[in-house]
């Protein structure tokens, strides 16, 4: 089962993300072996991507991903509460054999100064 976890940034702002990714237990999971990705989306039915999250594993022993969303992609995210997910899939095999390891609430805030 996925983790749930809410991520909020500022229209504008560099987001940068270390998330370790735990089994029920709170045992890391290993992504050897794996690739990740994960995207934006208005909502769940919605068929257009806002953000691809472009994850990249850190650490594949203990299941560590990074997120790194620049400035420059940020600004142009709607101001609003849209969903994500992350998941993981055997290296190679882009179909097929994916999980979700992470979901969630992805809410972006307006800035103030530009």
């Amino acid at each position: 089962m996925a983790t749930y976890y809410n991520i909020t940034g500022y229209q504008g702002d560099y987001i940068q993300l270390t998330l370790n990714i735990k089994d029920n237990n709170g045992s890391p999971i290993s992504l050897s072996g794996y690739q990740v990705r994960g995207q934006v989306r208005s909502n769940y039915g919605a068929t257009g991507v806002l953000l691809d999250l472009n994850p990249t594993i850190t650490n594949s022993t203990s299941g560590t991903i990074a997120i790194n969303i620049n400035s420059y992609i940020s600004q142009d995210i709607p101001v609003s509460e849209h969903i994500y997910d992350i998941e993981r899939y055997p290296s190679g095999i882009v179909t097929g054999n994916s999980i979700k390891l992470m979901r969630g609430k992805f809410s972006i805030l307006p800035e103030v100064t530009r």
